[in-house]
């Protein structure tokens, strides 16, 4: 793993940390072969998401390029079974909980932050505001480092 790819990491697991969260993945734009992978993963019980690529409107992540802006499935959802089954990433970690956030580099989503919880719960407004101000934090300095080891 590159210097790059240790301080992603790293990053993530103080997110995981600040959050309380069971699962954290970056997934970055690969521009050889045009897709998003969970390349950087912290918490994860299984190697699964190696395997996944992100396509566009499909399960939470896609959801967040659909949209370009942070999506959420917990409890507070009248059908979050259903978005659970669809979501491969949620379906692989046995996650109860998620909610998925763009990374831009300028105007292009170069990157998806995904923070999973394995517990029925909740993202109150206040939590979900302290995760976004977090995240807003530290995609600065993820999308710089996104933006250089994806060249």
């Amino acid at each position: 793993m590159t210097d790059a790819g240790k301080e992603l990491k790293e990053e993530l697991e103080r997110l995981r940390g600040l959050t309380s969260s069971d699962f954290i993945a970056l997934a970055p734009f690969h521009e050889q072969d045009q897709r998003f992978r969970w390349t950087y993963v912290t918490g994860n019980r299984n190697d699964r998401n190696q395997h996944m690529t992100i396509k566009v409107g499909q399960g939470l992540s896609g959801s967040v390029l659909r949209f370009g802006r942070w999506v959420k499935v917990d409890d507070t959802n009248p059908d979050a079974e259903r978005a659970r089954l669809e979501c491969p990433l949620m379906l692989a970690e046995h996650l109860r909980a998620a909610a998925a956030f763009p990374i831009y580099v300028e105007t292009v989503v170069k990157g998806i932050l995904y923070i999973g919880k394995r517990s029925h719960t909740t993202f109150q407004q206040e939590e979900v505001e302290e995760i976004t101000a977090a995240i807003s934090k530290l995609a600065v300095g993820l999308a710089k480092r996104i933006h250089e080891h994806v060249k």
